[in-house]
């Protein structure tokens, strides 16, 4: 798009809005008008491309990004680092797009049943990658005992077992 077929439009904002924008970081975008066109352009973004899954994966990677970079800033900052943010970083944009654009407009039973496996799937594989860090153990998260809260799922896993065992 070049500049003769850009349209002013003039908008009151409230003071907690306009102040949001300005501390707004946005690759590329540093005046006002830039980040609310980017702004306007991810939402577009959003809208139109529901369906596609590259679309989906690249909005929540940038939904994830800001946590992201401060995660890993304050990790640099104290000299620490937690494998499960790592890996939650990592494998959430996928689900997520997953679950926002794979599902298709007119969805007979079968691709229901296509959808939940591909949802399934990613779930299954975060699953996993957090239990892996609990055989590990030390050194995955900033505070190990986080992964305490895991006893109750490997509870459940058991009694799963058993009753797959039963049957």
């Amino acid at each position: 798009m070049n500049a003769g077929n850009r349209i002013p439009v003039s908008v009151r904002i409230s003071q907690e809005d306009a102040d949001f924008i300005s501390a707004l970081d946005i690759e590329g975008a540093h005046t006002p008008s830039e980040k609310i066109r980017e702004l306007l352009r991810q939402a577009r973004l959003v809208h139109t491309q529901t369906r596609d899954y590259g679309a989906a994966l690249h909005a929540m990677e940038q939904f994830f990004q800001n946590a992201k970079h401060g995660v890993l800033y304050a990790e640099k900052q104290y000299g620490v680092h937690s494998h499960i943010l790592a890996r939650l970083f990592e494998l959430l944009p996928d689900l997520a797009a997953t679950l926002a654009a794979d599902l298709p407009a007119e969805a007979d039973l079968e691709a229901l049943k296509q959808y939940e496996r591909e949802t399934m799937r990613r779930i299954v594989r975060l699953a996993d990658s957090v239990l892996q860090l609990a055989v590990t153990g030390k050194g995955a998260a900033y505070d190990d005992t986080v992964l305490q809260q895991l006893e109750n799922t490997l509870r459940l896993a058991q009694i799963v077992k058993q009753a797959n065992e039963a049957v």
